[in-house]
């Protein structure tokens, strides 16, 4: 796989670090759902363990099992439609003033004025807390994920922008390029965005691309991860499964795509150096550089922001246990 990074002091950027240690994402598995052709949007339920799919202008979600077995439809808010995204919780959040557990499935909607998040009721798919925006500020969102809490990300194909909003306020409170300066070109067309637990790097994906943008949550550029070499194409969703370390990839090709190979939550990042991929005494040297030059990638334990002998002790154990 090829794996472009942003060049940044002693080590490469934080997102990179993260995202280019899998050094090999891999294709786990793949499957065609019988049930549709083209993928608009996808979200994986880390409870459940189960993957969300909608089928352009489809009225329903479709569920399935990691293997592909078809197991339910759940009707979705409003019938039809292809901009929007599915997302599941990972961690509670106060949506329109209505409190939601982690878990809880999102429906993020840009088809019918205003847009809106959305939480469900798995069960019979009930809307049970919605958040508007107005659509002049947000534009034409074609997907979203929640950044932690109240924070949600949602992402613009016309802009091509990322704007970052509160689930509970209706109120942009941050905007950015999905191109930021020194990134290549990238272009929002059917696309979605997640944000991995593991680092908070935000990951953006098009059908118009054959790559897996990485983005740092100020919006500079962490990298990005060809996957043409993996047989994926026409990339219109993404959902990350955060304690395998999986991403799970729909799109328009009717193809849902298992990937392997990200930082898995609570995993410390070890893998600072090249090759990437392989744990070794280059990444220990990584290390002591990004220590020394009090670079943030190597601010792995409390107290954050100083760099002690915790931090030291912190990358020791990573090291010792394998985090990609």
């Amino acid at each position: 796989m090829n794996i472009r990074c942003a060049a940044a002091p002693i080590l490469a950027s934080a997102a990179c670090l993260s995202a280019a240690s899998a050094g090999g994402i891999s294709l786990v598995s793949s499957f065609n759902p019988a049930e549709g052709s083209a993928i608009n949007s996808l979200g994986y339920d880390h409870i459940a363990d189960e993957v969300y799919v909608h089928f352009n202008h489809s009225s329903v979600f479709n569920v399935y099992a990691p293997d592909g077995t078809f197991l339910r439809t759940l009707p979705k808010p409003f019938a039809g439609g292809n901009d929007d995204d599915i997302e599941v919780l990972t961690s509670a959040a106060v949506i329109g003033g209505v409190s939601v557990p982690a878990g809880t499935l999102i429906s993020i909607e840009n088809e019918n004025d205003p847009p809106r998040i959305m939480a469900l009721d798995k069960t019979d798919g009930s809307v049970i807390a919605q958040q508007d925006y107005s659509g002049s500020d947000i534009g034409q969102l074609v997907g979203g994920a929640q950044a932690s809490g109240e924070e949600f990300y949602f992402v613009d194909w016309q802009s091509d922008t990322i704007q970052r909003v509160s689930s509970n306020a209706g109120l942009i409170e941050d905007e950015f390029p999905v191109r930021p300066p020194g990134a290549p070109p990238f272009d929002i067309f059917y696309g979605d965005i997640d944000v991995l637990q593991a680092d908070g790097v935000i990951y953006a994906v098009s059908s118009d691309q054959n790559v897996i943008r990485a983005l740092l949550p100020d919006g500079s550029w962490g990298g990005d991860f060809d996957v043409t070499g993996l047989g994926i194409s026409g990339m219109s969703g993404i959902g990350f499964d955060d304690t395998r370390g999986e991403a799970w990839i729909g799109s328009q090709n009717g193809s849902v795509y298992r990937l392997a190979g990200f930082p898995p939550d609570g995993c410390v990042i070890a893998d600072l150096a090249p090759p990437l991929g392989v744990l070794d005494l280059n990444d220990v040297g990584g290390f002591a550089n990004a220590f020394i030059a009090q670079f943030p990638v190597a601010d792995l334990a409390e107290p954050f922001g100083v760099y002690d002998l915790a931090d030291i002790l912190a990358f020791i154990d990573a090291f010792l246990a394998g985090c990609p």
